[in-house]
């Protein structure tokens, strides 16, 4: 028995099999969303720590938006009179927003920067707590 080649068959599966790649594999771009972020929970707090090297404390702006905590801020171009060789950090504003698992008490929030390091704790709200109850 004879079959017929068409060469668009093979093109056709080679497309199929690029397309797969790039959905299934994402390509990847070496950045990070910046500040890069963890999230901790410690008993009746969460913690969240950012990595913020070279951003002042007057250049980050806090807030805490329905379920949600917004870290903005500016970090300073450092190169305008001594420009550089080779240059792979950025620049310029950023702004993330990290969305909270419980719901946290709007009145004891804390923020600390030291040594780059931005950590934020937030105390759940009594609703967010665990409760025992009693079966009767």
């Amino acid at each position: 028995m004879y079959s017929t080649y068409d060469i668009f068959d093979e093109l056709y599966g080679l497309r199929n099999i690029v397309d797969r790649f790039f959905t299934e594999h994402p390509v990847s771009t070496g950045r990070y969303d910046f500040p890069q972020v963890n999230m901790g929970e410690h008993d009746d707090t969460v913690e969240i720590t950012a990595l913020v090297p070279g951003v002042s404390q007057d250049s980050i702006n806090l807030q805490l938006v329905d379920s949600s905590i917004i870290i903005e801020g500016e970090k300073k171009i450092d190169y305008r009179e001594h420009p550089y060789i080779r240059k792979e950090r950025s620049f310029g504003k950023f702004q993330k927003s990290v969305k909270l698992p419980y719901g946290v008490d709007h009145g004891r929030i804390e923020a600390s920067l030291r040594d780059g390091i931005l950590r934020i704790r937030l105390y759940k709200s009594e609703y967010a707590k665990p409760r025992k109850i009693e079966i009767r």
